[in-house]
């Protein structure tokens, strides 16, 4: 963790309080930020089940990461159908939840196309990462599928 045995104690503390402070100043820009008016009818629509394949798929998508980070974050370690192996890190599950957090956003905003525009890259990098590393093929099931539906609704998808 971030205060480790390796910290003195009297570090520790201000450092976890200067980035709690670092991370209230982020909410509060990230709050403070305009966003231009939807369309009424869009809300009502994705109620309905409506709304795009784009949103259905980062929909789905958020519901997996946001379920292996909280998993990650209670200390189980396998997921994702038992396909993949991740550590059971508090760090890690909280970095993991916020992308969901993320995906859930933009899928409830209509934006779906430009985030998985973009999210295509960290997919290709974790592929690489447990290719790199050795690790089974397996374990690049879920990641590929979904890259390749980020792919489809980040640049073909209307």
């Amino acid at each position: 963790g971030i205060c480790h045995s390796g910290t003195t104690p009297d570090l520790c503390g201000p450092l976890v309080a200067s980035m709690l402070k670092l991370l209230l100043a982020s909410l509060a820009v990230s709050s403070a930020s305009v966003l231009e008016p939807k369309k009424a009818a869009q809300p009502a629509l994705r109620l309905r089940g409506g709304g795009g394949l784009g949103s259905a798929i980062l929909t789905m998508s958020a519901a997996a990461a946001g379920s292996t980070g909280a998993l990650m974050y209670i200390g189980k370690e396998l997921l994702w159908l038992n396909l993949n192996q991740w550590p059971a890190d508090k760090m890690l599950g909280s970095a993991v939840v916020g992308w969901a957090v993320g995906k859930f956003i933009c899928a409830r905003n209509g934006l779906a196309k430009e985030y998985c525009q973009l999210n295509i890259v960290p997919m290709l990098l974790m592929i690489l990462a447990n290719v790199m590393g050795g690790g089974p093929m397996t374990a690049n099931l879920l990641p590929a599928c979904f890259t390749a539906a980020y792919v489809y609704v980040g640049f073909v998808e209307d």
